[in-house]
């Protein structure tokens, strides 16, 4: 076989080739991350490339018109389609290339290629004729060049007035390249969204997405409306135990405030819900449950097991959200038990799996759920913490809301700063951790948690104080996450000093101060710099499953290798957990 080069000018890369070889498929096995967002069938017209050196033959008439459309140079010509015939040099300009977004900002950048599995392509399908009176499925299949794709009833019985009335041009929205889920009057591939959700216990992210271009159009946040029927799982479990009513309300609840939040964004934005796609859900097991309006009886009593730990898009009507007809619905999957798709999520959005070293991911949340990677291994466990990190169960807590001290320091006073500069009505988690460092520091509360004043109440600033049942509440919610991470040390093999980089998610870890969650024994004594919080890797992870189909390829096969560690199973809890109620005796 005759050898060849392929000379890339715009990346002053030479490659050798082979006559016959596509010359898509050689600048991507160099690496470069060529636009082949139709899977190289020549339909999306994303590909082009300029022939600077060798050989040019005529152009297809598809090519014709995406070159008028586009205004490129008579040299270009797609690269999927092209054949290498000779040795050749070409420039990639770049909206060849796919797109990257940001999709963690908060002490670590990661980035993804922009390949969503919602996809849309121009069209314009061909009439029937005479010789060959193909039917109307067909043409368009013969438009997107692809074959046997699912089509609904509903979108059958619309197409052939579709056809007349837009002359056959016509936009086709397509997912996963399997199933067509809209076909839409004219050119519309420039309005393409998706919602990507973190369905918390507590509060509810909703953000908007443009998978064009993967940039974040929206983003919309409140406390999760089921928390009238409970603050933690246990509770909101407990209730929709009692009754199937109790779990249709919980589930109707959290629907109508989805639908209400989207719609906001839509409004505020000028997009309708029928220019959105796709919605994927990043919640813990006992939220997406709930979501699903799945039973919860399995979840209350041991093994704890989940109704499901994986489940294929759906359509999104099932789940009662009002986005287009057709849209589809992921929820992101569990890993067992209560470890849910929030963790899953944050673990792909963190790049855990791929990372080299030893690290622990914490979610520090209602339901503390630890990660525990060693080489190429990963273990999950979850904890009980409690609602106290949120500020929950605290006389003075609140959550991280306007007024809400968020942080304190001791100087030749104690100073303590809120959210918004507002005058402070409560302490939110990590003020709550600050505060009790502090304390300790000062002797007004000792290493086994005793407040030392008889009044057994630490003053903050005028109408806030710190109560001895509050310290208990702090104590336990440490304890369970102290002996968490303590029991998958072990099970790894590894002392905290072997660890590489432990990651803080959850937004709680934003405002976190790692000295002081070191001192009453939240965080191990272990270097400052090997602490990073990540920020809300849940949604983070939810946008990334939307712009990325190899993420999701990727994600649904890691977590079968995730091993599920059950922390109440092993006799060793109960006394470990015991030991881990005391804070440190001296500050790290």
């Amino acid at each position: 076989m005759k050898k060849l080069s392929l000379e890339i000018v715009s990346r002053a890369l030479k490659l050798p080739v082979c006559e016959g070889d596509s010359l898509a498929e050689k600048i991507e096995e160099a690496g470069i991350p060529l636009s082949t967002y139709c899977r190289k069938r020549g339909v999306c017209g994303k590909c082009f490339v300029e022939i600077v050196r060798g050989d040019i033959p005529p152009p297809t008439e598809k090519e014709s018109l995406l070159m008028r459309q586009k205004k490129m140079p008579a040299r270009s010509r797609l690269s999927c389609l092209y054949k290498i015939r000779g040795s050749l040099a070409v420039k990639i300009p770049r909206g060849s290339l796919f797109r990257e977004t940001n999709i963690l900002t908060t002490g670590l950048r990661m980035s993804v290629v922009v390949n969503p599995p919602v996809k849309k392509y121009l069209l314009k399908v061909l009439s029937p004729r005479i010789l060959n009176p193909a039917s109307a499925l067909e043409l368009v299949e013969e438009g997107l060049k692809r074959k046997g794709l699912r089509v609904p009833l509903p979108l059958l019985r619309k197409l052939p007035a579709l056809l007349q009335d837009t002359q056959g041009r016509l936009t086709a929205v397509i997912f996963d390249e399997e199933e067509i889920l809209a076909l839409e009057a004219g050119d519309t591939t420039g309005k393409n969204y998706g919602i990507a959700i973190d369905l918390g216990t507590t509060t509810v992210v909703v953000e908007l997405v443009d998978l064009q271009t993967g940039a974040t159009v929206d983003l919309a946040t409140a406390l999760n409306s089921q928390s009238r029927f409970g603050s933690d799982v246990v509770s909101r479990i407990s209730h929709a135990f009692l009754s199937d009513q109790n779990l249709e309300d919980l589930r109707l609840s959290i629907v109508r405030q989805l639908n209400s939040l989207i719609h906001e964004m839509g409004e505020r934005n000028h997009i309708p819900k029928s220019s959105l796609y796709e919605v994927v859900v990043a919640g813990n097991t006992t939220m997406n449950h709930l979501l699903l309006g799945l039973p919860v009886k399995t979840l209350a009593v041991a093994p704890f097991n989940a109704v499901f730990s994986s489940l294929d898009e759906f359509p999104a009507i099932e789940l009662g959200l009002e986005l287009n007809e057709q849209a589809k619905a992921f929820i992101v999957p569990n890993i067992k038990s209560f470890v849910g798709g929030d963790i899953s999520a944050g673990i792909l959005a963190s790049d855990l799996a791929r990372r080299p070293g030893n690290f622990v991911f914490i979610d520090l949340g209602t339901n503390g759920e630890i990660v525990l990677k060693k080489g190429k291994s990963l273990w999950a466990t979850s904890t009980a913490a409690g609602p106290a990190f949120e500020g929950m169960n605290i006389s003075s807590g609140m959550l991280a809301l306007p007024g809400a001290i968020y942080k304190a320091e001791l100087g030749k006073k104690l100073d303590v700063f809120t959210i918004g500069d507002r005058a402070p009505i409560g302490i939110c988690g990590t003020g709550l951790i600050d505060l009790l460092a502090l304390f300790k520091k000062k002797g007004d509360i000792t290493p086994q948690g005793k407040i030392v004043p008889a009044s057994r109440i630490l003053p903050v600033t005028e109408g806030i104080t710190i109560t001895q049942k509050d310290v208990r509440e702090v104590q336990l919610a440490i304890a369970a996450v102290k002996t968490g991470v303590r029991m998958m040390l072990e099970k790894g093999g590894l002392d905290p000093e072997d660890l590489d980089g432990i990651l803080i998610a959850g937004a709680f870890g934003n405002y976190l101060n790692v000295r002081n969650s070191q001192a009453i024994g939240l965080l191990p004594a272990i270097a400052r710099k090997k602490i990073v919080f990540i920020g809300n890797a849940s949604l983070s992870g939810a946008k990334e499953l939307l712009l990325s189909s190899p993420s999701r390829k990727f994600l649904k096969k890691m977590i079968k290798s995730v091993t599920h560690v059950s922390l109440a199973a092993d006799p060793e809890f109960q006394k470990k957990f015991i030991e881990s109620l005391e804070f440190p005796e001296v500050d790290p």
